[in-house]
């Protein structure tokens, strides 16, 4: 696997200026992501506030399919109230934290094991975290092997 380019402070300040600019803040960017993924079937992994990641799960097609068809507000806000997850789950929109599109088809064993573990090591976050501490936190890692096998899946992603 190819080593990405390490990205500039200029660049990252660019970055977020138009994430801004297009989506206002990060729950307007969930929330497309969520419709995206929900028409696409996309798999992808739902991170939450206060419980462990769903990994690789696909988003039910009701919603985008519902605002597609013209739901009304007050429907659509009781949909995202319980959004089923291909493995069962249903979750509330309040408590997703992130959503991170997967690939199609999955990650296979030798891309995971290909990857530059060393790329996490970036400092990426808002204030100065490195991308393997962002990683952790988000998927709520409770050991070194779990946080390395995220930092993986997100690497290779």
């Amino acid at each position: 696997m190819a080593r990405k380019k390490k990205v500039t402070e200029k660049e990252k300040t660019e970055m977020m200026k138009k994430l801004k600019t297009r989506f206002g803040d990060g729950r307007g960017l969930v929330a497309q992501i969520l419709l995206d993924l929900s028409l696409s079937g996309q798999p992808c992994d739902v991170t939450f506030l206060d419980r462990p990641a769903a990994l690789d799960v696909v988003i039910d097609q009701k919603i985008g399919l519902a605002l597609m068809y013209g739901a009304g507000a007050k429907k659509l806000q009781e949909m995202l109230e319980e959004i089923l997850l291909s493995n069962g789950d249903v979750v509330s929109f309040g408590k997703i934290w992130m959503i991170l599109p997967m690939p199609v088809g999955g990650i296979s064993k030798n891309d995971l094991a290909a990857v530059d573990l060393s790329d996490g090591e970036e400092r990426f976050g808002p204030k100065g975290e490195t991308i393997r501490e962002m990683i952790r936190n988000l998927y709520h890692c409770k050991s070194r092997e779990e946080e390395e096998d995220c930092l993986r899946r997100y690497l290779a992603s």
